[in-house]
């Protein structure tokens, strides 16, 4: 879960670009635009939750910011039956594990990094990270790469742009055919699958080694990449 600013001509503060990445499949099932609130980090979580199969409780990081503490430990809870309670209990589900990476900088030069376990054991974190095929370190690594992704795609959150988006809105939408197009069009090369036997192309073409996977590909959505005119023409209901 991570953030990223941007500056849009109608408003006198900077708008953020909330999101949420899922390590494994590169997937982001959400992304919202707003303040920085601890309302706008509720908001995020809620649609998250949404999304999620019913029961999933996965791991998560973030950076240092505190509204996803409380966003988060507010909508993963249970009822429970405690022994000796007359009523059951509002507890935190047994699966939640939170681990924040907090990065200190001294203008723009990082000296230092602090991975901090918010909730839950980091043996066990560390675990379920591995049992995913991940390393099992304490990171924001994946989602931060998307920051440099979201910046080169979207040509109106660049830094130093001559065209900045006039509205929220229009920056929603440029945003939103960036993600459809981003799941289902554009290969993402850390999902990219070794073919079994090289595929041999026509003329002095190498051969091809890999086969090209989208996040919606890993994620099992669809079982080939879509091309952008199949994404513009798909209908919808």
């Amino acid at each position: 879960m991570y953030e990223l600013w941007a500056k849009v001509k109608e408003k006198e503060q900077a708008v953020w670009v909330w999101r949420v990445c899922e390590a494994k499949t590169k997937i982001i099932p959400v992304i919202q635009l707003g303040a920085r609130t601890q309302e706008m980090a509720y908001s995020v979580v809620h649609e998250l939750k949404s999304r999620l199969k019913v029961g999933s409780v996965p791991v998560f990081s973030s950076d240092g910011l505190k509204h996803y503490f409380y966003a988060l430990t507010a909508h993963f809870r249970e009822w429970v039956v405690v022994e000796g309670e007359k009523k059951l209990v509002w507890l935190m589900v047994s699966l939640f594990q939170y681990a924040q990476v907090i990065k200190q900088q001294r203008g723009y030069r990082l000296v230092g990094v602090e991975h901090r376990m918010l909730w839950g054991n980091v043996e066990e974190y560390r675990s379920r990270l591995k049992a995913n095929g991940l390393s099992g370190n304490i990171n924001t690594s994946f989602v931060e790469r998307a920051n440099l992704t979201i910046r080169q795609s979207v040509s109106k959150l660049t830094r130093r742009t001559w065209g900045p988006a006039q509205y929220t809105t229009e920056l929603e939408d440029h945003l939103y055919w960036w993600l459809a197009y981003y799941h289902f069009a554009h290969p993402h090369e850390s999902l990219r699958v070794t073919l079994p036997e090289p595929f041999l192309r026509k003329g002095k073409q190498r051969p091809r080694l890999y086969q090209k996977v989208t996040p919606a590909m890993a994620a099992g959505l669809v079982t080939r990449r879509w091309s952008v005119k199949e994404l513009i023409s798909y209908p919808l209901p």
